[in-house]
């Protein structure tokens, strides 16, 4: 089968989002949930979820217009030349800030818990197996997802069920109040990163027939990951309190290594967690290096593939090396927070609003 002909299924596309949303949801995301509001934690979830589900469905109304064909080649078609500049280079921009950041992030995960006097140039270097994942096209990454979803989900699911042990559920309350004070945040819309995972949904239109149905894949693979983010923001509170939580560094992965339990087989549940974690960043670094990939390619037709991603691999390691620190990383998330909106909001809503007027304005001649 080629990359050419390829065709994903339904449960294949939930399987593809089931591990963006592992790669993203469990270091910084519980730590720019818990600053952004001071109750109510699941307020903030519950918005994004139900913020990323329109996006989703607004993202993939886009895709339909132009049914067996990627984003770049539908805003190029709505806007011409221009639509370089409107969403080429913004999503491209998009997709290699959060390589860079990612790669990076981890790899100051790994050092800070794990191998604390291995260098960042070598922990860096995981990132050339998702790009040797990429450069197999979206078929292997496709059934190398199936693979790691049967290892990582089930992990992920099981470290969640021993982290209810030693939970205080009088830590969480108020549960009910809420006086809205996350929207005034700037970590509540820097969390949008964790549901930004349909924009990669960006070169996988023309692997489907029916492209306007893929909001559905990712609605089913949010509400089924939704148990795992909640637990990602709660059991730090549950066991610290509010307060504690919000000095930690790293909320979820400080619970996963204050959990002692003498009938456990693996004492080190930090070690595991971070073990699986890393499956799933493969994968959702090999998405992202494929839709920039695509990206290039579509601006230069005659680069050879492998040369294009030999310089993507080659760029984005260099620039996570220079990265100076771990405050560096969150505030780079925060900064990037106005050209992700727009990626996953403003250009599909303006593609659907221009198509809307050109459908009108041919009606009426």
């Amino acid at each position: 089968m080629t990359t050419a002909s390829l065709t994903i299924s339904f449960r294949q596309y939930v399987i593809l989002q089931l591990m963006v949303f592992g790669g993203t949801s469990f270091f910084l995301y519980p730590y720019f949930i818990i600053q952004s509001t001071s109750r109510s934690y699941w307020l903030p979830v519950v918005a994004w979820f139900l913020l990323g589900l329109a996006g989703a469905w607004i993202f993939t109304r886009m895709l339909a217009k132009k049914p067996g064909s990627d984003a770049y080649a539908v805003s190029k078609q709505e806007f011409g030349r221009i639509g370089i500049l409107l969403f080429h280079l913004p999503l491209m921009a998009f997709a290699w800030n959060t390589i860079v950041l990612m790669i990076r992030a981890h790899a100051e995960i790994i050092s800070m818990t794990m191998l604390h006097a291995t260098p960042q140039w070598f922990l860096n270097a995981f990132l050339f197996v998702s790009l040797f994942l990429a450069s197999g096209g979206f078929k292997s990454i496709v059934r190398t997802a199936g693979v790691f979803t049967i290892v990582s989900v089930p992990l992920s699911i099981g470290l969640t069920i021993v982290g209810l042990s030693d939970i205080q559920p009088g830590l969480g309350r108020p549960w009910l109040r809420c006086n809205r004070d996350f929207l005034h945040s700037p970590t509540f819309y820097a969390a949008s990163y964790m549901w930004a995972g349909f924009v990669y949904f960006a070169v996988c239109g023309k692997y489907t027939k029916k492209p306007g149905q893929l909001w559905k894949a990712y609605a089913a693979a949010a509400a089924i990951f939704l148990p795992l983010i909640f637990s990602a923001v709660y059991l730090p509170i549950l066991t610290f309190g509010p307060e504690l939580s919000k000095s930690l560094t790293f909320p979820y992965i400080s619970k996963m290594d204050s959990i002692s339990k003498y009938g456990l087989v693996f004492e080190n549940l930090t070690a595991i967690f971070i073990s699986v974690s890393i499956l799933y960043v493969i994968l959702t670094v090999a998405m992202m290096i494929n839709c920039l990939g695509v990206g290039v390619q579509a601006l230069f037709p005659k680069w050879q593939r492998k040369w294009v991603y030999v310089c993507i691999g080659i760029l984005t390691y260099g620039t996570a090396l220079v990265i100076p620190s771990w405050h560096w990383i969150e505030r780079a998330v925060v900064w990037d927070t106005p050209l992700r909106l727009y990626v996953m909001f403003i250009f599909p809503l303006a593609v659907l609003l221009k198509s809307r007027i050109r459908e009108g304005k041919s009606r009426e001649s």
